[in-house]
């Protein structure tokens, strides 16, 4: 069972990994935006950067979340409220990365329509990490009322 949950999450996180790769460095020549630097103000530019090292932070920390989750799994150490802290992390800042991914696209000029497009698969990672935290939530319920029945 622990070898075949450690090749799912293997597998999560190289689909994860070749995700933003494919997004930051094997992007198509379809969709090419070009921002004159004269055009743009400092203001705009700091937000800018902001924004990104601060989805750089979101998918570190995602990252390292997902990381100690499946460790904790391994453990036997599976419906706890660290694991539950851990899942909610994880969803905040996928959903954090998402939106910023989508406000830079919208900063720089990309169409709304595709710059949601493009951090779909953010938000929906993110939702789904944190619905799979409520159901966390109720298995340690049940766990618990199951242990003081006992």
């Amino acid at each position: 069972m622990k070898r075949y949950i450690n090749i799912l999450c293997v597998l999560i996180l190289a689909l994860t990994l070749v995700d933003l790769i494919s997004t930051f460095f094997l992007s198509s020549g379809d969709v090419s935006t070009s921002v004159d630097p004269k055009s743009v103000s400092l203001g705009t530019a700091l937000f800018v950067l902001f924004v990104l090292l601060l989805a750089l932070c979101a998918i570190v920390v995602a990252f390292v979340c997902f990381i100690k989750f499946i460790l904790n799994v391994n453990r036997n150490e599976v419906f706890t409220q660290k694991n539950i802290s851990l899942l909610r992390k994880y969803g905040v800042c996928a959903l954090a990365c998402g939106v910023c991914v989508a406000c830079v696209s919208v900063i720089i000029g990309i169409e709304p329509g595709v710059a949601v497009s493009d951090s779909l698969d953010a938000l929906g990672e993110g939702l789904f990490a944190l619905l799979m935290s409520e159901v966390f939530v109720i298995g340690l319920n049940m766990q618990e009322g199951k242990n003081v029945a006992v």
